[in-house]
C-alpha cells in the first residue's frame, strides 16, 4: 500500500522456497504502525493459484484456507486481551495479540508456522503444488483498506522417496 496508510509491511520474507508440505514455514517480517487501529479489524485473505500462467481465485473453505474474509479478529483475540498474555511463541517474538493494535514498529524473524497437510475436499480442488498469488488486506468496520501486502509463491509436496524424504 501507498505511505499513508495505517499500516505499511517493509519487508516479507518466507523460508523455504519453494514452500514445501506439509511442513514448516519460516516468516521474518518488518512494518510499521502509523496510529493505533480501529478495535473493529478484518482481515480478507484473496488467493489465486495459477494454472497454465493464468490465475483463478480459490473459494474459502471451510472459512480456514483459499479467499477467505476474517470478520472481526479482536472478537477471536478477546481472550488474550482479557488475560493480557500472549501464547509463548508471540511473546517470544514480541508480537500483541490483542486489540487495540497501538501505533509503532512490528519486526519478527523466523517466526515458525506450521503447514499441515490439505485433505478433504480443499485438497482434491487446490491440489497443493504450484504457483500462487497471495493478497492480505487489513481492513477497518467500513472495509476501508488500512494496509495490505502482496506476494507470489510457490507450493511443492513433500518427496517421500524409497531412500530419503525431503
Amino acid at each position: 500500500g501507498s505511505a499513508n496508510r495505517s499500516v505499511i509491511f517493509n519487508n516479507l520474507l518466507l523460508f523455504p522456497t519453494p514452500i514445501i508440505t506439509p511442513g514448516t514455514l519460516y516468516i521474518s517480517m518488518s512494518g510499521n504502525i502509523t496510529r493505533d487501529l480501529p478495535r473493529k479489524l478484518s482481515i480478507q485473505l484473496t488467493v489465486h493459484k495459477y494454472w497454465i500462467g493464468i490465475p483463478f481465485m480459490l473459494p474459502c473453505f471451510n472459512n480456514q484456507i483459499g479467499s477467505c474474509l476474517y470478520e472481526d479478529i479482536c472478537d477471536n483475540l478477546a481472550a488474550f486481551e482479557r488475560r493480557r498474555r500472549c501464547p509463548r511463541m508471540l511473546r517470544d517474538y514480541k508480537i500483541q495479540c490483542y486489540c487495540p493494535f497501538r501505533a509503532g514498529t512490528f519486526s519478527f524473524k523466523n517466526l515458525a508456522v506450521n503447514i499441515p497437510k490439505i485433505g478433504g475436499f480443499a485438497g482434491a480442488f487446490v491440489k497443493v503444488r504450484g504457483d500462487y498469488g497471495v493478497s492480505i488486506k487489513v481492513l477497518d468496520e467500513f472495509m476501508t483498506e488500512l494496509g495490505c501486502v502482496e506476494m507470489k509463491l510457490s507450493l511443492k509436496k513433500r518427496h517421500k522417496g524409497w531412500l530419503f524424504r525431503i
